[in-house]
């Protein structure tokens, strides 16, 4: 008997330890499945966060590069304005190769050349004139014309070069050349008279004592 109730005692523990079991497997499912819903949204909750940044991040990147493309297109306009402002600078404009400016340096060289070839005529006229006056007048006459020529080629060079010089700045050194022609202009005229008044002053000196020796 003993043996009996030992072995169904044992069949029940056994039952038992399966319900148990059982159960508690039952029981460990529903909370495995609320703690796999809770992990995926949060997961979820991350990902439509990440994507509300993403589009944000996709939106500033699109204003970005609408506005560097700007930019760009500012730049390019920019440059080429900039070009365009450079070429024109490297040509002089009408205005300055037909202002008054360049029309007195022409004037001055054709009066030069007009003054150089009267004075060195009548200079080597004048009879009471040594001959050492006389060739450094012709040395001073000669000086001036190479002169001249060095400036009126300045004037062209300045006139035509490629270089970037604002037309204001082209006059500017087109008036200093004139400016200097006009002092060579005068130095010839007054050279030249002074060697006048030299000639007439010997020539009434010479006069005179002729009278005297007459007497």
């Amino acid at each position: 008997m003993k043996m009996l109730q030992k072995a169904k005692t044992m069949k029940l523990k056994l039952l038992l330890a399966s319900l148990l079991t059982s159960l508690a497997t039952t029981a460990q499912i529903p909370v495995t499945d609320v703690a796999t819903n809770a992990s995926v949204g949060l997961v979820n909750s991350q990902l439509s966060s990440i994507n509300i940044q993403l589009k944000a991040v996709n939106k500033n990147l699109s204003r970005l590069i609408n506005l560097m493309e700007k930019n760009n297109n500012e730049t390019s306009k920019s440059r080429k304005i900039l070009k365009e402002e450079l070429e024109a600078k490297k040509n002089a404009p009408e205005y300055v190769t037909r202002s008054t400016d360049v029309a007195m340096t022409l004037d001055l060289k054709a009066k030069i050349l007009k003054a150089y070839r009267s004075s060195r005529q009548t200079v080597q006229e004048f009879e009471y004139l040594e001959r050492k006056e006389i060739q450094e007048f012709l040395g001073f006459a000669a000086d001036a014309i190479m002169e001249t020529k060095n400036l009126f080629k300045q004037c062209n060079d300045i006139l035509n070069t490629k270089s970037i010089i604002l037309p204001e700045e082209r006059l500017k050194k087109v008036d200093g050349i004139n400016g200097k022609l006009g002092a060579i202009l005068d130095g010839l005229i007054a050279y030249n008279n002074r060697l006048s008044q030299v000639n007439a002053s010997r020539k009434a000196r010479r006069t005179l004592i002729n009278m005297n020796r007459d007497q």
